[in-house]
């Protein structure tokens, strides 16, 4: 029956753990959205940084108009002749297609020559649209628009832009706008920017239709499969995955390879043709630029301060490794996973460990779920949330220590007081909190030991019915507690109707003799109405007897770890049980010991004699307390 009670407790805390946490869980994933999302971001930029390959990329190439190159060829922005003269020199060392994260919104009398040098050159231009701020720019013309009957209502809508002069409206031109993630970084792109309902894809899309000088046909379509994400692009030629998005239409930016991997080139070495002879050779360039002083600047996962040339590169590598992640469509599973696994992880820790390993497990659990998060990203390019089921799991696991180490309170509390009732106080309370132990816990200290007993209780027993003689033993018990513990005293064992108390004269700071005395006085008087008056032809009444006596006594638990006693032992406790049986004889209801008559003063007291007592070596001088000080 205690063990189901325990059973009972142990499930009714874990139900509460649950409810609290997730309650809990809830409100701060609705609560605290943007943090949670910020920390989710960040622990992925962990992520790249460190699985981000150092192997040398040579398919990408980086051109950079960085500062040395203003400082030889002149403050940007260069003449349309110039980057002609750029083109045509990366052209003749063998690149195969030409990206220019440049945007020329202002006309010049030198743009048919730079057009005709990146349409012969395979050169892809940048526009910027506004769907971020209030941006009230309007420059250029816009250009080079998917043939999408309108533009889906999936993609943001921008109606303000800088875009390219007019003379380069027939040449191809991606958008070069990125997202801005509340912390600064830029994470995502999207893939398609709406204007005036025409579909205007992302600068790496619009570079991979054309490659090869032909303009490849993109498709919109929703992602299938368990691990789809829930919008794909078809139609890129390289890639024999669909391009993922998410359910904003973003492109989300593979990290893969660190800056230092990427081959970046100064402008001006190019131009002037110091530059080895087989680097080029089929390779993508990026033409942009790295210089402070042009105002293309993005955070990202390796740097708080980086060119915005790098989020092309990046994706033009993530579609050649076919490692773009992508949202699955499903992408709750992966909480829901982590809840479920590290639920299971806490019920059995639960049930075999200490509470304490709870919180240990619920780290562990959140470590491995972020240790899967980094593998599906880093090897199968997929975007996981791991941060909202590891955190339920650690509110969970909190929880469920708070609710056991509670509920394990509220039951040594359950068990000091059933412990109180059958033992000391100070006892009960030390085993509470104590293990089981084999050895012998006692301690000598100078006590007042009193014994009273019920005199021809046990023959009342056998003619009076059960219930009867449980009443009265109960009622004298309950009686007896009461003014022992009023006057100090301590209860320290119940044998049948005999009761042995203790005052500890070295623990009660008044005088405990008095105290005993008054306690023995009132147990008498409250005697005669608990004490039942039997039948006189077949009993004889029963009475109160009491002994009391003072010394050194051995106060303690003596036993094997699974069935010990606590025990009074001394002189005092044989005197004062042996004073006790001579009260009939006596004809005095209250008996005291020579030790404890020198505290109390003979002369309150009546002189009985001398008497050996079993048990007892010396002869004893017994006193009485008169009968009528008792009325």
């Amino acid at each position: 029956m205690q063990i189901s009670s325990l059973l009972r407790s142990a499930k009714a805390s874990a139900i509460t753990a649950v409810l609290a946490s997730l309650v809990v869980w809830l409100f701060l994933l609705i609560g605290l959205a943007g943090p949670i999302d910020v920390l989710e971001e960040r622990a992925g930029d962990w992520v790249w940084r460190l699985a981000a390959s150092t192997d040398p990329e040579r398919r990408v190439v980086v051109v950079d108009i960085d500062e040395s190159s203003m400082q030889k060829l002149g403050a940007w922005p260069w003449t349309r002749d110039r980057l002609a003269q750029l083109s045509d020199a990366l052209a003749i060392r063998g690149t195969s297609l030409q990206v220019f994260d440049v945007v020329l919104p202002s006309p010049s009398d030198q743009d048919e020559r730079l057009v005709a040098s990146l349409q012969r050159n395979n050169g892809v231009l940048s526009q910027v649209f506004a769907i971020q701020g209030n941006s009230p720019a309007q420059q250029g013309q816009v250009s080079s628009h998917l043939d999408w009957p309108a533009c889906p209502g999936l993609f943001p809508v921008a109606d303000n832009y800088i875009a390219n002069a007019p003379a380069f409206a027939g040449l191809p031109a991606g958008h070069i706008t990125p997202i801005v993630a509340s912390d600064g970084s830029v994470r995502k792109q999207p893939a398609v920017i709406c204007h005036n309902n025409r579909a205007h894809a992302a600068l790496f899309l619009e570079a991979l239709r054309r490659e090869g000088a032909s303009s490849a046909p993109l498709s919109l379509s929703e992602g299938k499969g368990l691990f789809g994400a829930p919008w794909q692009i078809q139609g890129v030629g390289l890639s024999s995955r669909p391009l993922p998005l998410d359910s904003a239409g973003n492109v989300r930016i593979p990290w893969s390879v660190h800056p230092d991997a990427l081959a970046a080139i100064p402008a001006h070495r190019v131009l002037s043709g110091d530059v080895p002879a087989s680097l080029f050779q089929n390779a993508w360039v990026v033409i942009g630029s790295t210089a402070m002083g042009i105002n293309d600047r993005v955070a990202t996962p390796f740097s708080g301060i980086d060119a915005g040339l790098l989020v092309h590169a990046q994706l033009l590598v993530g579609v050649l490794d076919d490692r773009i992640p992508g949202v699955p469509r499903h992408q709750w599973l992966f909480p829901l996973a982590v809840i479920l696994l590290g639920g299971g992880v806490l019920a059995v820790v639960r049930l075999y460990r200490p509470v304490s390993s709870l919180i240990v497990a619920s780290v562990v659990v959140a470590a491995g779920a972020y240790v899967l998060k980094a593998i599906l990203l880093t090897r199968f390019a997929l975007w996981v949330e791991w941060l909202p089921g590891s955190l339920y799991i650690l509110m969970l696991a909190t929880a469920l220590s708070l609710a056991d180490h509670a509920r394990s309170l509220w039951e040594r509390d359950r068990i000091y007081a059933h412990l109180s009732s059958y033992l000391p106080a100070p006892v009960a309370a030390a085993l509470a909190v104590r293990d089981p132990s084999d050895a012998i816990d006692a301690t000598h200290s100078d006590v007042i030991a009193i014994y009273a007993d019920i005199r021809n209780f046990s023959a009342y027993c056998e003619i009076r019915p059960p219930e009867e003689t449980a009443a009265v033993i109960h009622a004298y018990i309950s009686v007896a507690t009461d003014i022992v513990e009023r006057q100090g005293g301590t209860i320290e064992s119940i044998q049948g109707d005999g009761i042995l108390a203790i005052w500890n004269q070295s623990q009660t700071s008044s005088d405990p003799a008095e105290k005993a005395l008054l306690a023995a006085r009132e147990l008498l008087r409250a005697s005669r109405d608990i004490l039942p008056d039997p039948d006189p032809d077949n009993l004889q009444s029963l009475a109160l007897g009491i002994g009391l006596e003072s010394g050194p006594a051995t106060v303690g638990s003596f036993g094997s770890a699974r069935r010990r006693t606590h025990l009074a032992m001394g002189r005092p406790v044989t005197v004062a049980v042996r004073l006790e049986k001579m009260t009939a004889e006596l004809a005095h209801p209250i008996l005291i010991g020579e030790n404890l008559a020198a505290y109390l003063g003979p002369h309150q007291l009546q002189s009985q004699g001398v008497f050996l007592l079993e048990g007892i070596v010396a002869p004893c001088h017994i006193y009485a307390y008169p009968l009528k000080n008792c009325v």
